[in-house]
């Protein structure tokens, strides 16, 4: 059995939830970085910086990891 790499990496994201997950995203990377006196625990703020990168690279790809092993497609169709 061979699985070829697009077909793991096939998008599964509505253009709305890439949106939103790249507005969260840059939001919580906004918070982490440019105003880290919102939070002041430090390993918070790093985990806070790396789900906002997570976000924003997944709304890039249109490929949640996470969909896919919950077998979720919020896109209509598959490409």
């Amino acid at each position: 059995m061979t699985i070829r790499l697009a077909e793991i990496f096939s998008p599964n994201m509505h253009p709305i939830d890439r949106g939103l997950r790249a507005l969260i995203g840059v939001a919580c990377l906004y918070v982490a970085i440019y105003d880290p006196s919102l939070i002041p625990n430090a390993l918070v703020s790093v985990l806070v910086g790396v789900f906002g990168a997570m976000n924003v690279v997944s709304a890039m790809l249109a490929h949640c990891p996470v969909y896919r092993l919950g077998g979720i497609r919020t896109n209509s169709a598959p490409e």
